[in-house]
C-alpha cells in the first residue's frame, strides 16, 4: 500500500482517428502533446467519468442452490464528461457533421458553422483520458486510459440559463478492436511509476 498510489486531479480528454498509435510512454511524459493526429478536447465542466460493465451468466445444477460457475457474457465501456468550450468543434465531437469556418474580410465577420443531420454513419475514433500520478519523491508520471475504437454523442441536453453556463455533454461508447490481442480489445490502462535506469 502506498499513499502515492491514491489519483488526484482531472484529466485531460484526447481524440484521434482509430488506429493512431498510442503515445510512448518512455518519451512522452504527462501534460505533453502525443504525437500525430492526436488532439486534446479542452476545458472540461465536469469530472471525467468511465464506466466499465459486464453481464454474466450463472452456471446451475439442480444439485445446488446457487451457481457452481460463472462466465462474461458481455462487457461495455463508456466515458462521459461535459465539454467546457461551446465551440463549433467540440459540438461536432459529440454530433459529427461538418465544420465550415469562414475568415474575417472586407465587408464579412468571422464565423463557424456546424452542419448537422441525415447522416447515419458514426464515426469511429481512437480516445484517451491523462492524468498525472506523483510519486513519493515528488516525481510526475502519466496516468494513462487508451479506447482503441469508439464512438461519441451528445450525452444530454444544452441548458441555457442565468445562473449557469452552457457544457457539450459528451459520451464516448468503446467499440471492440478485433485487430488487438484477445484480453486487450475494449481498452487499456497505463501508468508510468519509474524513469528510464540510464
Amino acid at each position: 500500500m502506498a499513499v502515492e498510489d491514491i489519483f488526484l486531479g482531472p484529466v485531460k480528454v484526447w481524440r484521434a482517428p482509430s488506429g493512431t498509435a498510442k503515445p510512448d510512454e518512455t518519451t512522452i511524459a504527462f501534460g505533453e502533446a502525443w504525437g500525430a493526429g492526436w488532439t486534446v478536447l479542452g476545458y472540461t465542466k465536469t469530472p471525467t467519468s468511465m464506466n466499465y460493465e459486464t453481464e454474466e451468466l450463472d452456471v446451475k445444477i439442480e444439485e445446488s442452490l446457487g451457481a457452481v460457475k460463472r462466465r462474461k457474457t458481455d462487457e461495455a465501456l463508456t466515458i462521459e464528461t461535459t465539454l467546457a468550450e461551446l465551440t463549433a468543434a467540440n459540438m461536432a465531437v459529440a454530433v459529427g457533421g461538418t465544420v465550415v469556418s469562414t475568415v474575417a474580410g472586407a465587408g464579412q465577420r468571422a464565423y463557424e458553422e456546424l452542419e448537422v443531420g441525415d447522416e447515419p454513419v458514426l464515426t469511429e475514433y481512437a480516445w484517451g483520458l491523462e492524468g498525472e500520478y506523483v510519486d513519493s519523491a515528488g516525481a510526475s508520471f502519466p496516468v494513462r486510459f487508451f479506447v482503441h475504437k469508439g464512438t461519441a454523442k451528445l450525452g444530454g441536453a444544452l441548458e441555457f440559463g442565468k445562473e449557469d453556463y452552457p457544457g457539450i455533454t459528451l459520451q464516448v461508447k468503446a467499440l471492440m478492436d478485433l485487430t488487438q490481442t484477445a484480453g486487450e480489445r475494449l481498452f487499456v490502462m497505463q501508468r508510468v511509476t519509474a524513469e528510464l535506469v540510464s
